[in-house]
């Protein structure tokens, strides 16, 4: 018996079992300490950004726009660029960033599997946390080690820049299910080709999101998402900063 197969399928039957029993309970996006940085210019390498690609998906563009800042453009495309973030949190604990979109997508809805484009969206992952982890993500954790190593995520929280929705409101990703929580900061009301300026606390709305508190962020990743609804948009992203005030 091939024991890599027999492995390899034991993983995988082990997530189908688990996914049909908690259907919105998968994992979230992890950076891999072997991820290849694929198409990124060297001057986002040289700072510790990493591409995470999907299957069959054509990846956005990225490029450095100053110091501190990325550009995305996306054509019919999705990926996202993340680095490590290790950075203990307190209750004060508040990101701040600077973002604009020179070109919006189209209406979308976020909630929805097909229509779910965004021009821009800041992405924070959590440690895993046995302690607070519900019953569905203790199942399924020996799996996602085994896939994506010990260090993979637990959580995420997203921040999002949309064509629809209210400000503040906060849903489930259609994809990564309850341990995936997005927040809409921005949609097309707000001006193009404006710099604004965003900060949150980190801890306040991941306990609105996930009803417990986060110890530390692990990585912070910035995407764009237009193949659904084979839209194109142009975003900026700069000045990530967290500091406990």
């Amino acid at each position: 018996m091939n024991l890599n197969y027999s492995l390899s399928f034991s993983i995988r039957l082990q997530i189908l079992l688990i996914c049909a029993l908690f259907p919105l309970v998968v994992h979230p996006i992890s950076i891999k300490a072997d991820q290849n940085n694929n198409n990124l210019p060297f001057d986002l390498v040289s700072e510790g950004w990493q591409e995470i690609v999907f299957q069959d998906k054509k990846s956005n563009e990225y490029s450095a726009c100053g110091r501190g800042c990325i550009r995305v453009v996306s054509q019919s495309s999705v990926s996202m660029v993340g680095r490590r973030f290790p950075t203990a949190l307190t209750s004060t604990s508040v990101l701040s960033w600077s973002w604009k979109v020179l070109k919006p997508v189209p209406l979308s809805d976020i909630t929805s599997k097909g229509r779910d484009d965004r021009a821009l969206a800041l992405y924070i992952t959590f440690p895993y946390d046995p302690e607070t982890a519900s019953l569905a993500e203790k199942l399924l954790r020996p799996a996602v080690e085994l896939i994506e190593g010990k260090k993979a995520a637990g959580r995420m929280l997203s921040y999002i820049w949309v064509g629809h929705g209210n400000p503040g409101d906060l849903y489930q990703s259609p994809f990564y299910g309850e341990v995936n929580a997005m927040i809409i900061k921005r949609n097309a009301s707000d001006p193009l080709d404006k710099w604004l300026n965003e900060q949150v606390n980190v801890v306040e709305d991941y306990q609105k999101a996930f009803g417990s508190k986060p110890k530390e962020i692990l990585e912070l990743l910035i995407g764009a998402d237009t193949d659904d609804l084979a839209g194109f948009s142009i975003g900026l992203v700069k000045n990530l900063n967290i500091k406990s005030e």
